[in-house]
């Protein structure tokens, strides 16, 4: 089983019904190169988060409906966080939910 190695401090993202406006930047407090994210939805609605490698190129996120998908989707009231792959050790993130939620969002390494 592998381990997860923290890399930053955890990062808060309040999400409402509007998409975030500009993608909130993940840094890591160590030399270690980070390309995977921990992230737990706290909230009672469904969030869906996008990742890009600058602010500018992020797709905006939606929370899916049938037949279509373009980002994570973190279901509600979640008690262990998942980890994602996000490609790249440049990390910004948007997000949405189907209610007012606060998602929790940490850059790690699995070994």
């Amino acid at each position: 089983m592998d381990s997860i190695k923290l890399l930053s401090p955890t990062f808060a993202l309040d999400l409402t019904t509007t998409a975030t406006a500009s993608g909130l930047q993940l840094v890591t407090n160590t030399p270690t190169r980070a390309y995977r994210v921990a992230v737990i939805n706290t909230g009672s609605g469904t969030a869906a988060i996008t990742f890009g490698t600058t602010a500018s190129n992020m797709a905006v996120p939606v929370v899916p409906t049938t037949g279509t998908g373009a980002a994570y989707v973190l279901p509600p009231n979640m008690l262990y966080p998942i980890v994602i792959d996000c490609g790249s050790p440049s990390v910004f993130v948007k997000g949405v939910s189907t209610g007012t939620n606060t998602i929790y969002l940490t850059l790690v390494a699995t070994e």
